[in-house]
């Protein structure tokens, strides 16, 4: 009868020194790998983001807003690399609440509601108020 050998179930030598031997060096590089990695996500960056206006409340009876500009329009903010990601566009409030004529405001920080984000800049705002054209108006008869 030929004889019959069972495959080997030991693990290789060069495979146990990998996985098995020397674990003094292996949590020390996984020390610093993890020590790496949370310095590279918490960097401070920075990122430019659109800046949109949100009209609050009504001009006066009769009036309208005709046109809001914001310069810049675009703004770089700092901040975590995680945390910038989230942020797509800044939206700044106006309060046009009972105004009758056009008005600025210069040098406006921006609102972000995340504390680990900041704005690097300030914008300044024109809002156009005008009077509402009435478009029930008749035209008038000339004779």
């Amino acid at each position: 009868m030929p004889s019959t050998t069972k495959p080997s179930t030991s693990i290789p030598e060069w495979l146990r020194q990998i996985f098995i031997e020397d674990w003094s060096l292996k949590l020390l590089a996984l020390t610093i790998t993890l020590a790496l990695w949370f310095f590279v996500s918490a960097h401070q960056s920075e990122r430019e983001v659109v800046v949109e206006p949100h009209v609050e409340g009504k001009p006066a009876p009769t009036f309208e807003v005709k046109e809001i500009v914001i310069t810049p329009s675009k703004i770089k903010v700092q901040g975590r690399a995680d945390r910038l990601n989230t942020i797509e566009k800044v939206t700044l409030p106006i309060s046009v609440e009972g105004r009758r004529e056009s008005f600025d405001m210069p040098h406006i920080t921006l609102p972000i509601s995340d504390p680990n984000v900041e704005p690097l800049s300030t914008v300044d705002v024109h809002v156009t108020i005008v009077a509402a054209s009435n478009s029930t108006a008749r035209p008038s008869n000339i004779n």
